[in-house]
């Protein structure tokens, strides 16, 4: 069903003297907090960015051909390190950071530390020449010039010129994380054209919250760019208030010289509000998986051995939920008569029966208000034999392919790695097996209003996408789906079955098992895996 969309801010360039040096997002509020500084900074504090940064070019000296320049440059919304850059004859040529130690500034902004300081070198070639130098934002704001002077070399008094455009550099965003108030970039950098450690910006949804210098021991990176050394690798830790919310996050390679940056990988960030489960962390899917697992050993549908290859969260559920249908339908044996429970009747397209015997008692779905079941006549296709040339075309709806504002699981199994183990040869796979599995490979992926695949899904999208799959047709509409199908009670649940939300069927997620669903839930989520209880008003259930 088309859920709500929340407007986010606009993106606009940040150029200096034509050339880019960050973006700039309009209309924020956030308060942030800078980047760690050398020894003798006070803690950064939390403040509501509005102002432009402000700072002093002290000296600016030509010797033989040689331009050497002081200041300091400090900006009162952050206490993170500002970019000093200088321009040559209207084109930007290079940059420095404000980290030297000024005593005098210390004193002025106690707040910020002494480390405001900035200096540097530029060579010229004969002839007259404007150098003109300015502070680049740090969060809202504006660009900050410091002025410009005009030298003229005579003579040949220097072989040096105006750097030419060089290579752009090349690197990695490995990891980030969020927690406490500070967050962690983590990567390497590389500029082809000089061995030296290089700088990179982090910035959060366009704005420059920091910058650190890649310095750590990289023996991978070495590797494979011997000639560079072994020093390109950062590992950044940004003091920095995140509100619940979805942050992009970027790391900016900069150029040793003139010539273009180049932004690394960008990933969403997803910071969750105090109390909300963490749905997308190892922990919440880990405990998923062993409980939907452990419902298929204990009933005899799979053995524990079963699961000794699955090395991640989604392939143990996929070989759970595969191996519990196949003993619902009776093609595996039969479960162990358990006291308390219904002695075991097998399911069929259009025998609707009673599967704790197999499932186990139901779990606490959370109902309010009281859940509805049902019993409508027809036929639950999911539980048919699927065909290679059973699968439907989705239609998808007006989303497809939109880019969403939400995480993005990274592949490397640290969270839920979206893979599913391959079938057996001459496995007869049922319908909702194929549906399961082409839900499962999406989690991780954004959630973007009535989007209905592939890479981006709503809540009835996700279904519909995943059943058109396993060639069962559904509505992009949670209304709808509702209808579509068998109405099943609680006491009936399968893996596949639809689960909706409700007196007004506002949301629709797939059950696996043990009370747990996968669903894409709101705007600024993910596809992910629910605990249906975390809802709190489950309404009926439906096997397609």
């Amino acid at each position: 069903m088309p859920r709500r969309f929340t407007a986010r801010p606009a993106v606009t360039s940040l150029a200096i003297a034509g050339s880019l040096v960050g973006l700039l997002t309009v209309g924020t509020t956030s308060a942030f907090a800078g980047p760690a500084q050398p020894a003798g900074k006070v803690a950064a504090q939390a403040i509501t960015p509005v102002h432009s940064p402000r700072g002093h070019l002290d000296t600016a000296r030509l010797t033989n051909g040689v331009v050497t320049y002081t200041g300091w440059a400090v900006d009162p919304d952050l206490a993170g390190t500002v970019r000093v850059v200088t321009s040559v004859d209207g084109r930007a040529v290079t940059s420095v950071l404000a980290t030297g130690t000024r005593n005098d500034v210390g004193r002025i902004y106690p707040q910020f530390g002494t480390h405001r300081g900035f200096s540097g070198r530029i060579a010229l070639p004969t002839g007259s020449h404007s150098l003109c130098w300015a502070i680049g934002n740090l969060g809202p704001g504006a660009t900050t010039s410091l002025g410009c002077r005009s030298f003229k070399v005579v003579g040949e008094t220097t072989s040096a010129a105006i750097p030419k455009a060089t290579r752009a550099p090349i690197g990695r965003l490995d990891k980030v994380s969020y927690k406490s108030g500070r967050l962690t970039v983590a990567g390497w950098t590389i500029d082809p054209d000089t061995p030296t450690s290089t700088f990179i910006d982090v910035q959060v949804n366009g704005m420059r919250v920091g910058s650190a210098q890649a310095t750590i021991a990289r023996a991978d990176v070495a590797k494979v760019y011997p000639s560079h050394g072994l020093n390109h690798g950062y590992n950044a830790a940004v003091p920095y208030s995140m509100a619940s919310g979805n942050y992009l996050i970027c790391v900016l390679a900069l150029n040793t010289s003139t010539g273009t940056n180049t932004t690394l990988v960008c990933r969403m960030l997803t910071v969750l509000p105090n109390g909300v489960p963490a749905e997308l962390g190892a922990d919440t899917a880990v405990v998923a998986a062993a409980a939907i697992q452990a419902q298929a050993v204990r009933s005899g549908a799979a053995k524990a051995a079963a699961f000794a290859t699955a090395k991640t969260p989604a392939a143990k559920i996929a070989i759970a939920t595969r191996a519990l249908l196949h003993q619902a339908t009776g093609r595996s044996a039969k479960p162990p008569v358990v006291k308390g429970l219904p002695a075991f009747a097998k399911a069929t397209p259009t025998k609707v029966v009673d599967e704790q015997a197999v499932m186990g008692k139901t779990a606490d779905l959370g109902s309010y208000p009281a859940v509805k079941t049902g019993g409508r006549a027809g036929a639950a296709h999911s539980l048919e034999l699927y065909t290679a040339s059973s699968s439907l075309v989705p239609p998808g709806g007006a989303g497809d392919g939109l880019i969403g504002a939400a995480a993005v699981l990274p592949a490397n199994g640290v969270t839920v790695h979206p893979a599913v183990p391959a079938y057996p040869a001459k496995y007869a796979k049922l319908r909702a097996e194929v549906a399961i599995d082409n839900a499962l490979v999406h989690l991780g992926d954004p959630y973007v209003w009535a989007a209905g695949g592939p890479t981006t899904f709503d809540c009835s999208g996700l279904t519909q996408w995943a059943y058109a799959k396993a060639g069962i047709r559904l509505d992009h509409y949670t209304g709808t789906q509702a209808k579509q199908g068998v109405r099943v009670k609680t006491s009936q649940l399968l893996p596949g079955d639809l689960v909706l939300f409700g007196s007004s069927l506002h949301h629709v997620g797939m059950y696996l098992g043990a009370g747990y669903m996968l669903d894409a839930p709101d705007t600024g989520a993910y596809v992910r895996l629910d605990k249906i209880s975390w809802f709190g008003d489950f309404s009926l259930a439906v096997r397609p």
